[in-house]
């Protein structure tokens, strides 16, 4: 019976956590900010997970004195997205090794979102071109695609179910859109060799709860 006990999860989570977001547009420098999400999970099984997630915080390049071009942007942004995360538990047999018994709660994940764009600040007017301003929209709404990896620490309640589940990982987010960093500058001035993107290095906590579902293997071992 103890052992049966360690094949039940549960269906719902919801979780919060905090990371630093960092953007890659069209700016040489690059910022670290801060960023904080919540988000609802519904888990199709312990190793399976579909999330809906608000997220919020800042992203940040350049400096009028530092750049070449004397851009720098604060961008105060809030972003909605949904993905699936998908353990390596999943498909591997980890009952009978304690390496992949600790190697299954390794993840990757996709998914897609929107991301609300609001200058908090910006250089619109160059200090180097006098008289020259830079194109670009203040405040913008973008699609994202959005492609996760990390690991989950699972801790354990009474019953031997995943109760509480840390999640310390990575995202990149791929914005479709010049409004990242608030510049639309020709390419045939300013260079754009990709699409504007920000990473999200994160730290989460999860509470489990909802009605026992038997898996169909043991997802805690006992060594």
């Amino acid at each position: 019976m103890f052992a049966q006990l360690s094949y039940n999860y549960l269906g719902y989570s919801v979780g919060a956590g905090f990371g630093v977001a960092r953007a890659d547009a069209d700016l040489r420098e690059h910022l670290n900010k801060g960023a904080a999400f919540v988000n609802f999970n519904y888990n199709f099984s312990p190793f399976t997970t579909g999330t809906a997630e608000l997220q919020a915080g800042q992203l940040g390049g350049g400096h009028p004195n530092t750049d070449k071009d004397t851009r720098a942007f604060i961008n105060t942004y809030q972003a909605a997205i949904i993905y699936a995360d998908f353990q390596a538990g999943e498909i591997i047999n980890y009952e009978n090794s304690r390496i992949l018994n600790i190697f299954k709660n390794f993840y990757a994940g996709t998914g897609f979102g929107f991301i609300r764009n609001h200058m908090s600040f910006i250089q619109r007017s160059s200090l180097s071109n006098p008289g020259y301003v830079f194109p670009g929209r203040d405040n913008s709404i973008e699609a994202m695609l959005v492609f996760r990896g990390g690991y989950e620490f699972k801790f354990y309640n009474q019953y031997h179910e995943p109760g509480i589940r840390l999640d310390v990982g990575f995202e990149e987010n791929l914005a479709y859109g010049e409004g990242l960093d608030g510049y639309d500058d020709p390419p045939t001035q300013f260079k754009n060799n990709h699409v504007d993107r920000y990473g999200l290095l994160h730290i989460g906590l999860k509470y489990s709860f909802g009605v026992p579902i038997s898996f169909r293997k043991p997802i805690r071992r006992f060594y």
